[in-house]
């Protein structure tokens, strides 16, 4: 069995498509009990894609612009030519990034438009608990949040997507969670080294303070989301390592490995 989404907007309509999905795979397991749980790691890992694809589309717009100021004669289709052979080559892609993080607050962008879009979805998730049509004072909000309409319409002509995969067959159940970009190598780096982080508290025994310590997500918090992911792993039986997998190329995928016998044994069912 196998399910194959592309998830546009991380609204309550697409969260509740996600989870109803899920529920088949785990109700064939036998292993409904996990799903709070494992529907909050999916949750992370999703909220995780969107800002990646963010964080990369303006750092891919600010290598444009500095190639266009550096060719005034270069057509546009031969830029895009040129960044897509830049994406291929990880070393030249995080060295043009570095420059363009340094010339602007790429992170401080990201967060307005999470503000933005979080703004958004607040309209689009009450009218679509309510079952209303947008009213006049939704449309005049939506059309005031400029910005994340610009980047929406931008994740669709640069054809940026998230991708779930969910597929099970007898002894593991496989969720995967593609964003259709590439994540930069500190960023990556940042993520074993949160995780490594809280390893080395949970050894210590204060696992707690891991938290209370990393408060500040000034660099967009990369690592805390998948330190969560982890507990909840740990908590299951699991070995982190192996039911966490990170493959990072052109596109970035997460994959969570769930053993269901394992799964069944260590929580009871």
């Amino acid at each position: 069995m196998k399910i194959t989404g592309y998830i546009q907007t991380y609204s309550f309509k697409a969260r509740d498509k996600i989870i109803e999905a899920g529920m088949q795979f785990l109700k064939a397991a036998g292993l409904e009990a996990l799903s709070s749980e494992l529907f909050s790691c999916v949750d992370e890992l999703i909220k995780n894609a969107v800002k990646a694809n963010y964080k990369f589309l303006m750092i891919r717009d600010g290598i444009f612009d500095s190639i266009q100021n550096n060719n005034p004669g270069k057509k546009d289709s031969e830029i895009e030519l040129e960044i897509g052979e830049i994406i291929k080559d990880q070393k030249k892609f995080d060295s043009l990034a570095a420059e363009i993080v340094k010339t602007e607050d790429v992170s401080a962008i990201v967060r307005e438009i999470l503000n933005q879009e979080s703004k958004l979805l607040t309209i689009k998730n009450r009218a679509y608990k309510e079952g209303k049509p947008f009213t006049d004072e939704d449309k005049e909000k939506i059309a005031s949040l400029r910005l994340i309409t610009i980047i929406r319409n931008k994740i669709k002509e640069r054809g940026i997507k998230i991708i779930l995969k969910i597929q099970a067959d007898k002894d593991f159940i496989y969720i995967e969670i593609t964003n259709t970009a590439p994540i930069l190598t500190g960023d990556l780096q940042r993520i074993y080294k949160k995780r490594e982080e809280h390893q080395r508290y949970k050894d210590e025994g204060r696992e707690h303070e891991f938290f209370i310590d990393n408060l500040d997500t000034s660099e967009s918090g990369f690592g805390l989301g998948y330190a969560k992911i982890d507990v909840i792993l740990a908590n299951w039986g699991l070995d982190v390592n192996r039911a966490v997998t990170i493959i990072s190329s052109i596109n970035t995928t997460v994959m969570l490995t769930l053993p269901v016998e394992e799964l069944r044994k260590k929580s009871g069912i």
